[in-house]
C-alpha cells in the first residue's frame, strides 16, 4: 500500500479525537442516488416532468405532495440501505474511543445501523418522517411500503419527510455542534468529497490542526489543502487506514469496586 495510506493509519491510531465528514461518495458506493440525485438529473426530468431541485422544495411538496412522494420512493428510497465498510470501519473506531463525531449532510441512516452514537444529520434522515398533527415519526420503510400518499395512522393526514427541503432552514443547533467538533477534533477525516463541496467548505474552516486526511473516488481541484490524501475504492482505502490495534478497554474504578465487595460477599459466606 503507498506510504501515505501508512501514515493515514498511523495518524488515526494516535489520535483520540477524530471527526469523520461523510460525503455523497460514501451513499453512491452503496448504491443510494441522495436526495437531489444530482447524477441522474437529466433521467428524473425526462420522467418526472420537472427538475430534481424543484421536486425536491418545499413548495413543490405543498403542491404536488403525490408526484413528490413517489419520488421520493423511486429515487431517494431506491434500494435497501446496506452499510459499507466505510460505515463499519467508523463503527469500529467510535467503539475504541477514538472518533468524536460523524458529520454529514446526506439523509441516510447506515451509520446509525452499524452502531455509530453520535451522528450529526445535518439536514434530518430518511428514517425521521413525523406526522405534522401528532408528532408520530415513521422510518423510511414506512415510506417505501405505503400504496400512495404515505398518511399517519392516527392521524390520516401526510407525512412530512424527515430531510430538509428546498427553501427550509437547516438546524442551527447542528451546524454549531458540527462546527464545534470539526474546531475540536485532531484529525479531520474526509470520506467521499471534495473539500469544495458546501459541506467541506462550510466545516474546515473551523479545523486549526494539520492532520487533515482525504479519502475519495477522484482527484478534484482544492484537494491540495488536505495534508494526507488518497483515491480509489472508498472501502478499501477506509477499511485499510482504520484496520488499527485497538486499545485495550480499562477496568473503570467503579467496576473494580464491584468485583472487590463480590469477593468480600463470597468470603464471608465460606466463613
Amino acid at each position: 500500500m503507498d506510504s501515505k495510506l501508512d501514515k493515514m493509519k498511523e495518524l488515526i491510531q494516535k489520535s483520540d479525537h477524530i471527526v469523520l465528514v461523510s460525503g455523497l461518495g460514501v451513499i453512491r458506493e452503496a448504491g443510494l442516488n441522495g436526495v437531489r440525485a444530482e447524477h441522474i438529473a437529466y433521467d428524473i426530468e425526462q420522467k418526472y416532468g420537472y427538475d430534481n431541485d424543484e421536486i425536491v422544495s418545499s413548495m413543490f411538496l405543498s403542491k404536488r405532495v403525490e408526484l413528490f412522494y413517489q419520488y421520493y420512493k423511486e429515487v431517494i428510497l431506491n434500494k435497501e440501505m446496506k452499510p459499507t465498510p466505510v460505515h463499519e470501519g467508523a463503527a469500529r473506531l467510535e467503539k475504541a474511543g477514538k472518533l468524536d463525531a460523524v458529520i454529514k449532510r446526506t439523509t441516510y441512516s447506515m451509520y446509525d445501523q452499524v452502531g455509530c452514537k453520535n451522528v450529526i444529520d445535518l439536514h434530518g434522515s430518511v428514517d425521521e418522517n413525523y406526522c405534522p398533527n401528532c408528532g408520530k415519526v415513521y422510518g423510511s420503510e414506512f415510506i417505501r411500503k405505503a400504496e400512495g400518499l404515505p398518511l399517519c395512522e392516527e392521524c390520516s393526514v401526510p407525512l412530512r419527510p424527515g430531510f430538509t427541503l428546498l427553501g427550509e432552514m437547516v438546524d442551527n443547533g447542528k451546524m454549531s455542534k458540527a462546527s464545534d467538533a470539526v474546531e475540536n477534533a485532531d484529525v479531520l477525516l474526509v470520506v467521499g468529497s471534495s473539500l469544495t463541496s458546501p459541506l467541506c467548505q462550510h466545516l474546515i474552516k473551523y479545523y486549526k490542526g494539520n492532520k487533515m486526511l482525504l479519502i475519495n473516488d477522484q482527484e478534484t481541484v482544492g484537494d491540495e489543502r488536505a495534508d494526507y490524501r488518497a483515491y480509489g475504492n472508498l472501502s478499501e482505502l477506509f477499511s485499510y487506514v482504520t484496520d488499527i490495534k485497538m486499545p485495550e478497554k480499562k477496568e473503570t474504578a467503579a467496576k473494580k469496586d464491584k468485583k472487590k465487595d463480590k469477593k468480600k460477599e463470597a468470603k464471608n459466606e465460606q466463613d
